[in-house]
């Protein structure tokens, strides 16, 4: 039976766990692009591509990212985690763990896009209210915002640009909501060790908190901005472009490569 491992013979050398000069060497393959190490630059997704055609074998299952992007240090699988079972499923940021989307609007998306529009560390930021961070805007800019409508409107008004830049892809990829606003696969398996050892997610309470996610931003059960919620936000440019993805996902287009 094949396998989507790397094995010696796939590298030219063994890599253990722990192999410092082992892995030393992988990176030296990647940087010079040599052998796989060519397929390995392209990063974690489109190497799992790769090597799924190389090994004749879904390899794209071991792939931990979202949307393309790898996911950070954190997971979701222990119920302590940094993150919720949603959030790395609906953020317009994948599989970045700065700039996770959380069930509770407020405290996510638009909390974490003041962060990087203002060019904020976010370490710096957990003991101050956000009203405050306002305060400095005002302070620096002279733009006196309230907190209604940083949520209510500039906030929804990135969050929508993004999201629909997302789902038009670029000239080689583009993503299927329907397929790709999920989790890494691995993320539904049992945590093999540690001391929350057999903790598991639910994908259908995570495709439920999904659809919930979906409707409180005025998105359409696929995850794309309404129209008539995108010109109350004075985006009339975006119009045309979500008129084609929606032809895109009527007419089942081919998306990326799945996951699945």
């Amino acid at each position: 039976m094949r396998r989507a491992f790397l094995i010696e013979e796939d590298l030219g050398f063994k890599v253990k766990w722990g192999d410092v000069e082992g892995f030393a060497k992988l990176m030296k393959l990647i940087v010079k692009r040599k052998g796989l190490g060519n397929v390995l630059a392209e990063g974690t997704y489109r190497a799992s591509i790769e090597i799924s055609k190389i090994k004749e074998v879904n390899a794209t299952k071991y792939a931990v990212v979202v949307k393309g992007v790898a996911v950070g240090a954190h997971g979701v699988r222990s119920g302590l985690d940094y993150t919720k079972p949603v959030s790395y499923v609906v953020s317009v940021q994948c599989g970045d763990h700065t700039s996770v989307a959380q069930p509770d609007y407020r405290s996510g998306d638009p909390t974490a896009l003041f962060y990087d529009s203002a060019v904020i560390c976010s370490f710096t930021a957990y003991k101050i209210p956000f009203r405050d961070y306002l305060k400095f805007l005002y302070l620096v800019t002279g733009w006196n915002i309230g907190e209604d409508e940083w949520f209510n409107i500039k906030a929804k008004r990135i969050l929508y640009i993004q999201r629909i830049l997302l789902l038009l892809g670029g000239p080689d990829t583009y993503w299927d909501p329907r397929i790709h606003d999920d989790l890494p696969l691995r993320f539904y398996e049992p945590l093999p060790e540690g001391p929350y050892k057999g903790r598991v997610i639910n994908r259908d309470e995570v495709l439920k908190q999904r659809t919930e996610y979906y409707e409180k931003l005025g998105y359409d059960e696929y995850g794309v901005p309404k129209i008539e919620e995108v010109r109350k936000l004075g985006l009339n440019d975006l119009v045309e472009a979500i008129k084609v993805i929606e032809k895109r996902l009527k007419s089942n287009m081919p998306a990326s490569p799945s996951m699945d």
